[in-house]
């Protein structure tokens, strides 16, 4: 993985000083937010980011924008923040989280090659395929989403 340069870790620091206070902004204000979240496998293997601004591994994935369909925010999210380009009708639903602020869709889909990922090291500090027996400090969206996983098989 390449080094941070300096204009990264300053847009590393700013998310991390900032996301706080939006979240607690749009809590204050009583918004509740669409999200999507998509979960990537490759021969058992799923494929999980670390934020700048937030602890521990999680799905790609981010808020859906008025005007779009939770499968296409999925996959935008999936190209902003890995590189990776998959058409949304590969993408299948998986579920939808309700959280006490935000109402997250879940998707999957399963691919027979690895891609190549690439992230912009400055909202995502890192992303890679991993067992999920070994992720070290999954978030509580990750959380959900592997024991809901486990649940339906």
């Amino acid at each position: 993985m390449a080094r941070a340069s300096f204009a990264d870790r300053m847009h590393q620091s700013a998310f991390a000083a900032l996301y706080p206070w939006v979240i607690r902004l749009a809590r204050l204000a009583g918004w509740k937010s669409d999200a999507a979240a998509v979960a990537v496998w490759h021969r058992g293997r799923l494929l999980v980011v670390e934020h700048s601004y937030m602890k521990g591994l999680s799905l790609p994935g981010g808020h859906i924008r008025s005007d779009e369909l939770p499968v296409l925010a999925a996959a935008r999210e999936l190209e902003e923040e890995v590189g990776i380009v998959i058409a949304p009708a590969e993408i299948r639903p998986f579920g939808c989280l309700e959280r006490r602020h935000t109402r997250l869709s879940l998707f999957e889909c399963h691919l027979a090659q690895a891609p190549e990922i690439r992230i912009d090291n400055r909202e995502i500090t890192a992303a890679a395929f991993k067992s999920p027996s070994s992720i070290p400090e999954p978030s509580r969206t990750l959380q959900s989403y592997l024991r809901a996983r486990r649940a339906a098989a």
